[in-house]
């Protein structure tokens, strides 16, 4: 649905030890990660994920994907907006309509 709606070739990853590898090879311009329900500070892992991707992407924006009711993670992603290190987040009851057009507004014209 997303390459449908904003014309991006997309690839996924799900072991993010592997993100920067791949991130180094695909040099991709946009990144959504989910930031997972467990417990602990996920959010805080997801940051480390994003600090590899735009080393190995320079420009790369970043959108992340936050369950709500986790208030660690949200606090997490708003503190990550206000400093730069990430572009956006949205929550995951984002219908994928609203999604597709957040991350359209995020491409490179």
């Amino acid at each position: 649905m997303i390459e449908k709606r904003t014309d991006a070739t997309v690839f996924a990853e799900y072991d993010y030890k592997s993100v920067s590898s791949i991130a180094s090879i695909r040099k991709p311009i946009l990144a959504l990660i989910e930031i997972p329900e467990r417990y602990d500070s996920p959010a805080l892992d997801v940051l480390d994920v994003c600090v590899d991707i735009k080393a190995a992407s320079p420009g790369c924006k970043i959108m992340l994907m936050c369950p709500e009711r986790d208030k660690e993670s949200v606090a997490v992603c708003e503190e990550a907006v206000k400093s730069g290190k990430v572009e956006d987040y949205v929550f995951f009851e984002t219908s994928p309509e609203y999604l597709a057009s957040k991350l359209k507004t995020m491409l490179p014209a």
